[in-house]
């Protein structure tokens, strides 16, 4: 039987697999032993992806609503039925309000990412958008091309490992960013390397760390910079490094200098000599790398808080230095996004709110405000959104503020709407659209993901029903619609970008997706200290502490920490009627934000929601471990099952995020119950450049939940005959 070598996209991706194909079915998954990333491990994702393509709720076919939306009522279609219908109704749109009444959303590092934003600018639309750009990866990438021209990594894979490691706002063991990246904490942790962690919540390696800092949620940045203050005054950095290779030192000392310790210890609620002896350790241990997550972008300081993280392994000798905090190698370009098809008079109405990383003012790529441009599908202004296409976007799940996405998707005069299953979001489409899953498209991705290691192969082995990848959908309806796409196949980017990958490193000249697919992934060598010989790709070919493109660009030049809008300290009042502070986002192995919980073998690995809180504030409020509880504030509440923890600071509580349920069948499948996204805020004000919105920090209170059926209603799902 064939076998076929391909990349995992249960996540963001990076595993490579064995995948067994019998009849044109995959009938075995194993992980690849010499995949560079994982080497020969994988996460229940991946194993469980013939589950996934075989699975009998699968959308296979587009599908054309009947009736009102959220009808549940579902007529088969052709592709050509479905081509023809989006295409005339976006050409009629097009035409008649402008190509800026139709927005596009997307989920977060998806295979079709690039050739989203090309299909938005060919369209002629701004308003392309995401549920995760500006608070999950994107400020992080940011921040590292404001401050040395390229974002970074940690150095797992070379001669020398990391000497230590700063874990701050991940929990990589389980959600390591691009999902191989887990693998090589565990080694790190179980080899002894010392881990300082920062992190408001117990986590898989908190038990192993060195140092534990819990800060109070939302106050990151102001953290950070009160390390970075502590290591310029006891003259904890590297001189040399910062004399040739930095610009703003002094304007940064200055700024930092804004933040003693006592101050950030009473902003954070991180003790000083625990903060000392952080930056001790930051400051000592070589090599030093830096894993961040999410958590420390989900702020209204969301870009400044990531530049001052970035700065620590840069200002203390760990940069492009073996084992430590590296750059990307920047392998082979992602699909041209062809940002010139883009008028600047399009450009101009973007639904951006003036924030200028997204607006065109600070990057070429326009990014419309995910709040804003839902708000102008809900009241029309600033103009009418008419008209959507949303790809691997459980709306209804993963955006800010879910009973105003509701409403807003309401509004629509057309929504297209692509994915593996029927979800809630799903419900108010009027056109259904089934798309691949990984092992059925081809493709390419340098990983890990902005932070190229390896260029790794995804090729298609099976096909099951219709489903498509969404690029090939974007090429088509661009030429149903007359519209040039810029190449005639999928084929033809994908050796577009290997020829420039050949470009860059010689010795993959004259590689084209087949010699790809044989070699199933590349891995050139790492060369270290490259600032050394070509500087730094930034306008002063330094490293920028002190950005004057920043601030050229309508930004502060320097990292800055500000109270956020709702929480103890800047809300006194709310906090009387909603006393504890949220933090959001915990993730769970089995799932990738609200993918697969009707994965059975995924989903009794972990069924229901938890929210974390500590013994003494559950006994205050009468809950017990293990029941269902109510969460609430302003803006509505949901219920958790509450999980004592005693390392929680007794003043917070984390919800699990991405939870709906699929046995509650439609058209609603329980998105009300359980969905962290209804107490959470999308409006601005949000970060002042990138308009990011606060997910941590909120408030709430918790109360028990003495009537829950969620529990009972899983246990007949799951005691039902499979189909």
């Amino acid at each position: 039987m064939p076998e076929y070598i391909t990349s995992c996209r249960g996540c963001h991706g990076g595993c490579m697999h064995i995948l067994t194909v019998q009849d044109g079915r995959v009938t075995k998954v194993r992980p690849d032993p010499n995949g560079p990333l994982n080497q020969g491990r994988a996460c229940p994702k991946g194993m469980s992806i013939i589950e996934q393509m075989y699975h009998p709720d699968r959308l296979l076919y587009p599908m054309r609503r009947l009736g009102p939306k959220r009808s549940g009522k579902w007529e088969r279609i052709s592709w050509d039925e479905a081509y023809d219908e989006v295409g005339d109704r976006l050409t009629h749109y097009r035409e008649t309000y402008g190509p800026e009444c139709i927005a596009l959303t997307t989920g977060t590092g998806r295979h079709h990412l690039a050739q989203y934003w090309r299909f938005a600018n060919i369209l002629g639309t701004p308003n392309a958008t995401s549920s995760g750009a500006l608070i999950c990866l994107g400020p992080r990438k940011n921040a590292g091309e404001y401050t040395t021209g390229v974002f970074a990594g940690v150095d797992y894979y070379g001669s020398v490992k990391p000497g230590g490691i700063l874990i701050w706002g991940a929990n990589p063991a389980v959600s390591g960013a691009d999902g191989e990246l887990q693998w090589h904490v565990k080694d790190a942790a179980r080899a002894g390397t010392p881990l300082i962690i920062i992190d408001p919540l117990p986590t898989e390696l908190t038990p192993k760390a060195r140092l534990w800092l819990r800060p109070r949620p939302g106050t990151d940045g102001a953290l950070a910079l009160g390390l970075l203050n502590i290591l310029i005054e006891n003259g904890w950095y590297d001189r040399d490094f910062v004399e040739r290779w930095t610009v703003g030192f002094s304007e940064l000392k200055a700024r930092c200098a804004e933040y003693p310790a006592e101050r950030v210890s009473q902003i954070t609620w991180v003790p000083t000599p625990d903060m000392v002896e952080a930056a001790r350790l930051i400051a000592t241990i070589k090599p030093l790398a830096l894993e961040w997550g999410c958590a420390v972008e989900q702020t209204s300081n969301s870009f400044q808080t990531c530049r001052a993280i970035y700065m620590l392994p840069l200002l203390t000798g760990n940069w492009d230095v073996p084992g430590g905090f590296v750059p990307s190698k920047e392998i082979a370009p992602a699909a041209d996004p062809l940002f010139d098809r883009l008028s600047p008079a399009q450009g101009k109405k973007i639904i951006s709110g003036d924030f200028p990383l997204n607006d065109g003012t600070a990057s070429p790529k326009m990014f419309a405000h995910p709040w804003l441009t839902l708000e102008a599908m809900r009241t029309g202004k600033p103009y009418p959104i008419r008209a959507l296409l949303s790809h691997a976007n459980n709306s209804l799940l993963s955006m800010p503020d879910a009973r105003h996405t509701f409403e807003s998707l309401s509004k629509l005069e057309f929504f297209v709407y692509m994915d593996f299953f029927k979800t809630p979001t799903a419900e108010l489409a009027d056109i259904l659209l089934p798309a691949a899953l990984w092992p059925e498209l081809d493709s390419l991705y340098p990983f890990p993901e902005f932070g190229d290691q390896a260029l790794l192969c995804q090729q298609k082995v099976a096909q099951v029903g219709e489903c498509k990848p969404d690029e090939e959908f974007f090429l088509e309806l661009c030429r149903r619609m007359g519209l040039d796409y810029g190449a005639d196949s999928q084929r033809e980017i994908l050796d577009g970008c290997l020829e420039e990958m050949g470009r860059r490193y010689p010795q993959y000249a004259g590689m084209d997706f087949d010699a790809l697919k044989q070699a199933a992934y590349v891995v050139p060598p790492r060369n270290y200290y490259q600032y050394k010989t070509h500087g730094f790709n930034t306008p002063s070919g330094k490293a920028e502490l002190y950005s004057q493109r920043l601030k050229d660009s309508g930004g502060d030049p320097l990292p800055f920490w500000r109270e956020d809008q709702e929480t103890p300290v800047s809300r006194p009042d709310l906090a009387e009627r909603f006393p504890l502070i949220l933090t959001t986002g915990g993730r769970r192995q089995p799932y990738f934000i609200s993918n697969n919980r009707q994965i059975k073998s995924l989903r009794k690995q972990w069924p229901f929601p938890r929210a974390s809180l500590h013994p003494e504030t559950a006994a205050k409020y009468g809950i017990r471990d293990g029941e269902w509880i109510w969460i609430e504030n302003q803006r509505g509440r949901i219920t958790q099952k509450a999980w004592l923890r005693p390392e929680m600071d007794p003043r917070v509580i984390n919800c699990e995020m991405g939870w709906w349920y699929p046995e509650a069948g439609p058209p609603d499948y329980g998105w009300e119950e359980s969905n962290i996204n209804l107490l959470t805020r999308g409006e601005p004000p949000g970060d002042p450049f990138s308009g990011a919105y606060p997910l941590r920090g909120l408030l709430c209170r918790v109360y028990p939940n003495t009537n829950c059926e969620i529990e009972a209603r899983y246990r007949r799902w799951m005691d039902a005959e499979q189909l």
